[in-house]
């Protein structure tokens, strides 16, 4: 999965162009730029503080074509910066983890033993990533028939009209965008609220 959720600082930028040099020493301003989500001007900016640095070298094959060589000093600087961002990542999802299971414990209080997860998107995967072993997950019901049938992290997806086929103590609404519709649809098969759980907001305040 592809995400733009970090915010591209400074460090970052350095790291991405230092990657990108790695992987592709041919590789292109507007490449660059477009990997950046910046100008080619202001990559170039980068490229120039980069090499004054003494972390890349420019070979110019003509003035247009440009080969980058990331020196010992840049692979060097690379792995720290990898490094780096590689701890404060894992600080970013310790502390999502965290919220995840103090929810698990809300629904296990609850006496939810056996539930059913309602959207079968990137929140249901990494809801079905974290909570292993803490409750069952029976199913996750999705409307779109293209998905119906297939499997997520080996968990059967199912249509709403198979949901009378388990016998479940919860429906977790494992949706952001869409949770407003997936209560409502919910609630018009006669489920009281008292069995719909969203880890997003109460569901029939929605």
């Amino acid at each position: 999965m592809e995400y733009s959720f970090y915010k591209a600082t400074p460090l970052y930028k350095e790291l991405l162009i230092l990657n990108l040099i790695e992987k592709n020493k041919n590789i292109t301003q507007r490449q660059m730029s477009d990997v950046l989500a910046s100008s080619v001007a202001m990559t170039n900016n980068y490229l120039n503080e980069i090499e004054k640095r003494g972390l890349l070298e420019r070979e110019y094959i003509s003035t247009k074509e440009v080969i980058y060589h990331i020196t010992d000093e840049g692979r060097k600087r690379r792995k720290y910066l990898s490094i780096v961002y590689l701890n404060e990542s894992q600080k970013m999802y310790d502390g999502a983890k965290e919220e995840l299971l103090k929810f698990v414990e809300q629904i296990k209080e609850k006496g939810f033993k056996k539930i059913l997860l309602y959207g079968a998107g990137e929140v249901a995967e990494i809801f079905l990533n974290a909570i292993k072993g803490e409750v069952e997950v029976l199913a996750v019901i999705d409307d779109d028939e293209s998905k119906q049938g297939k499997e997520l992290v080996n968990i059967l997806i199912i249509s709403k009209n198979e949901i009378i086929n388990y016998e479940y103590d919860g429906i977790l609404i494992s949706s952001y965008s869409h949770q407003k519709l997936i209560n409502q649809k919910i609630k018009e098969m006669d489920i009281p609220n008292e069995k719909i759980m969203t880890f997003f907001g109460v569901p029939y305040d929605l």
